[in-house]
């Protein structure tokens, strides 16, 4: 099929005239390119430009018949590549839209050879309508040509339907002029649909007649094809949805064709009048159902062809419906079939524009858009010429009826008759059960019945009118003008009315009444009264009951919510506090937005109704959500308004216990700092017995050298053996003073005593100290004192325990050994001094608790320790008046820095 198209297409190309594949463009709004284009077939779809831009392949172009408003290549499965030239002469403008007026085409590209390479744009209704380069209808491509010089155009299109390719070649200023022409012309086409629509679908509602429901239908799905046709559908419809894009045009015309059937059988009464043709009607119908699954599934050339057969017989099969209605004098049958027959010279016109045999202008070109509109209006004509025999019809069924309505009504005029009736009519009036009054047009009494008089204290003589009963006569005029002007609208006057008896009692009475005769008004008014006191009075106690049991649940300590279904049905004052949320606000919502999240809504909601339904309780602890987010606790306890039935509703009470929660939580905390704190006292008690036992068991072994040797030693020795018991005294004796030390900083008693200090001596000697302390350390300890640091007035013994407890911390945490290093330096008014080590350092999160008392960093290991020494420190550093700051790198080192305030030497305490 596809070499016979190409066959006849090359055959065309030789018999009718062609260009040259140029086109001069000068300062015109417009030129048509579809004329001037040279094609060539890609069989396989796999040609580049580069490969087409090749001498060999430029060869076999061919230029592109002369006929219709661009090239049309039918049903053809390969892409087409279509080359022309723009010859712009030097005052024409750089830049153009190129506009491609078939919007069904699948795949559009245009490729424009330049200095920089070849520019590529992509179009086509497979691709999103957001990403095409011009927001339009139509595929529009923006070109920039050369001015004064040559500009090689290619477009590659490809699609599975018709492959046709109207190309004209815009200024910007003119498409957009051009534009508002044709949307004003849509506007009106589509326009007149929508009232066509409209106007049908309430006939069908009104009159009930199925045809207008079918009209309808076809007329919606030919709106639908047009607008798919055109490119509307796309643009504004469904501008992301490619598959549908793609499939909308021949789904909406088959489902045109399907509806179309359907209103021809309808319309016609084919199956009553044309039993046979009906039954060949019904066999396409199933045909085009057939087709528009397959526009949904199949290619579009599979359906394609089945299409052009079904829409051949249909036609023919439409023409002789439409004759044969037309013949046997149906209502409606001549427009019908003129609107088909106008339909079918628009498509015929449209396909003699295509092809050229027709001259292009606004009625041939728009030939389809013509006849569907026509159509579709002498159709609806032809449903307007029904419902004319329609009301025929009804109003000589009715003048029938009145007839025969008017002969039953002479033949009841019986005297007896109306006698018997009448009675039968005081009897019922009488001894009805409500107050039944007849009054004149003036307002006074005609008749009234026993139940009447007893509503109020007996008969009515002397009194003539109601007026003796109102409270007063205000209100009794009051009543008289609305019930003239209900009397005169035709309507029933109702009221609830307090009212006085005879006896001066006052009961609540509800009136009714209305004209006997809307037509005659003199003929007064019949009035129903009941004595509705007890109800009133009921009522009352019922709105006080609600009113005090209201106060009593918005008054309550505890939320309370009644839930049907999950949806709060009413909730009182405090739930609605708690929650900082108004009641009406609350009141008809959904209780998921009050819970933490949707998982612990529905999670709750399993729970909570398997529990009800078993125990017809429940109850729980859980977090609710204010309004401003924050979440809070709440006790929570639910029961059935029927018992174990939930769907019934459930009566939910709430307790805010967020600060009960906090204070459990503060406990715990508290109770586990506590149990931390024992051990760590444990541990330091433990530690400072064993500390102590070393010093004394020195001095008792020194002692009893000397008691059982002492005269046989030499005098070196027993000098030897008196300095380690004077060194053990003093071990003993630092060791009081840090245990006091620590008692001092624990109850924030440390004393300060200052005294001039000779600052490096005394950091030398520390470090000396530490040294002999720490005699097997792998540490190099590294002191250097500013030249500016000499003697200043501070507390040696303070400053001992400072920079000890520090350089002592310097070595112990440091197991690898390194440089550890003590610097003294002197920064305006402050001594800084410096402890660094290249140790285990710190981790990050704890260096805020470093200073903590019985505080150990977690990476310390079996590194023995009491987590005292830093807290004594910090006390120390503060009394001083000075403040103490660490820099740690985990796995690196620390650093410890101390700023003291600088007092000189001499100045007073």
């Amino acid at each position: 099929m596809r070499r016979a198209l190409w066959l006849a297409w090359l055959l065309l190309a030789a018999v009718l005239p062609c260009q040259a594949g140029s086109v001069a463009i000068g300062t015109e709004p417009v030129y048509a390119l579809s004329r001037a284009f040279a094609a060539l077939e890609d069989p396989g779809g796999m040609l580049t430009v580069d490969e087409v831009r090749q001498p060999a392949l430029q060869a076999r172009f061919q230029p592109v018949p002369a006929s219709g408003p661009g090239p049309n290549f039918g049903l053809s499965r390969s892409a087409w590549w279509l080359m022309v030239r723009l010859d712009a002469q030097p005052q024409a403008p750089r830049e153009w839209l190129l506009e491609i007026a078939y919007p069904p085409l699948d795949r559009v590209e245009v490729y424009v050879p330049g200095p920089g390479g070849v520019a590529r744009q992509v179009g086509g209704d497979t691709e999103p309508f957001a990403d095409r380069t011009m927001p339009h209808r139509n595929h529009v491509f923006k070109v920039d040509v050369q001015p004064g010089g040559p500009t090689v155009l290619y477009l590659r299109i490809a699609s599975a339907g018709t492959l046709s390719a109207p190309a004209r070649l815009w200024q910007p200023a003119a498409l957009w002029q051009h534009d508002q022409a044709t949307y004003a012309g849509l506007s009106l086409y589509f326009g007149l649909l929508g009232g066509l629509l409209l106007y049908n679908l309430l006939l069908f509602v009104s009159v009930r007649d199925r045809s207008y429901l079918v009209y309808v239908a076809f007329v919606a799905a030919m709106g639908v094809g047009q607008a798919a046709l055109l490119g509307l559908g796309a643009q504004f419809l469904w501008p992301g949805q490619t598959w549908w894009n793609t499939v909308s045009v021949p789904v909406a015309f088959t489902a045109t064709a399907l509806f179309g059937l359907q209103f021809a059988r309808s319309f016609l009464s084919s199956a009553a009048r044309m039993p046979r043709l009906d039954r060949l009607v019904l066999a396409q119908m199933a045909g085009w159902a057939v087709a528009l699954v397959a526009s949904l599934a199949l290619p579009y050339r599979s359906s394609a062809y089945l299409v052009i057969g079904l829409s051949l017989a249909g036609v023919v099969t439409v023409f002789v419906l439409g004759y044969l209605g037309t013949r046997g004098g149906f209502a409606g049958a001549r427009a019908f079939f003129l609107a088909w027959a106008l339909l079918l010279l628009g498509v015929a016109i449209l396909l003699l524009h295509n092809v050229g045999l027709l001259p292009s202008n606004a009625v041939t070109a728009n030939s389809l858009l013509i006849g569907s509109a026509l159509e579709m209006v002498l159709l609806s004509f032809a449903l307007g010429d029904r419902i004319n025999v329609a009301r025929r019809f009804k109003e000589q069924a009715q003048a029938r009826i009145a007839a025969e309505h008017a002969m039953v009504e002479a033949l009841s005029q019986s005297q007896a008759r109306l006698q018997q009736v009448l009675d039968e009519r005081e009897v019922i009036l009488e001894n009805s059960i409500v107050g039944i009054a007849f009054l004149t047009p003036e307002g006074r009494f005609r008749w009234a019945n026993k139940a009447m008089a007893d509503i109020f204290g007996g008969g009515f003589e002397p009194i003539t009118s109601m007026e003796p009963f109102y409270l007063s006569r205000e209100d009794y005029l009051q009543v008289g003008r609305e019930v003239a002007a209900a009397v005169a609208r035709g309507e029933v006057y109702e009221r609830e009315l307090l009212v006085r008896r005879r006896d001066g009692a006052l009961i609540w009475v509800a009136l009714s009444g209305k004209a006997v005769s809307r037509r005659d008004l003199g003929q007064g008014t019949v009035w129903v009264v009941m004595d509705i006191t007890e109800r009133k009075r009921l009522q009352e106690q019922l709105q006080s009951t609600m009113s005090e049991r209201e106060a009593i649940l918005n008054n309550a300590v505890v939320g309370i919510v009644l839930s049907v279904f999950r949806i709060h049905e009413w909730v009182n004052e405090k739930f609605a506090q708690m929650l900082g949320y108004p009641r009406q606000v609350l009141i008809g919502q959904s209780s998921l937005y009050i819970h933490a999240d949707r998982e612990s809504w529905e999670r709750f909601g399993v729970e909570a109704r398997a529990s009800l339904i078993a125990t017809n309780g429940y109850t729980c602890e859980r977090q609710l959500r204010r309004r401003t987010g924050e979440l809070i606790w709440v006790q929570m306890g639910g029961s059935c308004v029927r018992a174990n039935d939930p769907d019934s509703g459930v009566i939910w009470t709430f307790l805010d216990i967020t600060e009960r929660k906090k204070g459990e939580a503060e406990i715990l905390e508290a109770l586990e700092q506590q149990r931390a704190l024992n051990d760590l006292r444990t541990r330091f008690v433990a530690m400072t017995s064993h500390e102590f036992r070393t010093p004394l068991a020195a001095i008792l072994s020194a002692e009893e050298v000397l008691r059982h040797y002492g005269d046989r030693l030499p005098a070196t020795d027993r000098l030897e053996t008196l300095d380690g018991i004077a060194a053990g005294v003093q071990r003993m004796s630092r060791m009081l003073d840090r245990v006091l030390l620590l008692g001092q900083a624990d109850a924030q008693m440390l004393e300060f005593r200052p005294a001039d200090v000779n600052l490096p001596a005394l950091c030398r000697r520390l470090v000396e100290e530490v040294w002999a302390q720490h005699p097997d350390t792998d540490c190099e300890i590294a002191v250097r004192a500013a030249p500016a640091v000499g003697t200043c007035r501070c507390d040696e013994k303070l400053l001992r325990h400072i920079f000890g407890n520090l350089l002592f911390n310097a070595i112990k945490y440091s197991p690898d050994g390194g440089q550890v290093r003590f610097d003294v330096r002197r920064e305006g008014a402050e001594l800084v001094f410096e402890v660094a080590d290249q140790g285990i350092g710190i981790p990050p999160d704890e260096v805020g608790h470093l200073f903590g008392s019985f505080h150990r960093a977690s990476n310390v290991g079996s590194i023995q320790g009491t987590g005292l020494g830093l807290a004594i420190v910090k006390n120390a550093v503060q009394v001083h008046g000075g403040r103490i700051d660490v820099e740690s790198t985990l796995g690196k080192g620390s650093t410890f820095t101390v700023r003291l305030p600088m007092v000189p030497a001499g100045a007073p305490a």
